[in-house]
């Protein structure tokens, strides 16, 4: 089973009274706090009807412009996962991570200080951090999805 960043799973301190959780199918075993992408290769028509929670799959390891959300819990795969795609959560920091700036996700369900960004996506801003913190500790992201 694959572990966590933070050993007590997604820690959600606060959703801006507007959480967005969606759901999705685990393509593999997920550990509540990992940071997940969407990996799905569903087919849907125009119609709603044609849509089914089981056409969007999620995986370990986002990273650059891959981020979709944080895994709320732990999930088995092929199971049904829900992942929150806004919302405030503490989250482990790969270098220092400084309060007010935005963040980008590095693929080891962990934040740094976003970089410049590129034409092809690698750097995204997935959220902002609300607190300062050192490679190693944690700090809390706000999210936007």
């Amino acid at each position: 089973m694959a572990v966590a960043s933070n050993p007590v799973g997604a820690v959600p301190v606060m959703d801006g009274a507007n959480p967005r959780i969606i759901s999705a199918y685990a393509k593999e075993v997920i550990s509540g706090g990992q940071l997940v992408f969407a990996s799905g290769a569903g087919a849907v028509s125009s119609g709603a009807a044609s849509f089914v929670d089981t056409d969007i799959e999620v995986a370990a390891g986002a990273s650059g412009g891959q981020f979709t959300g944080i895994a709320l819990q732990n999930t088995a795969s092929g199971a049904q996962a829900a992942v929150a795609t806004r919302g405030c959560f503490i989250v482990k920091a790969n270098g220092t991570v400084t309060a007010a700036y935005g963040v980008q996700v590095d693929g080891a369900d962990s934040v740094a200080n976003a970089g410049s960004f590129t034409l092809d996506g690698t750097m995204r801003v997935v959220g902002r951090a609300l607190m300062s913190a050192s490679s190693g500790g944690y700090t809390v992201v706000d999210f936007h999805g």
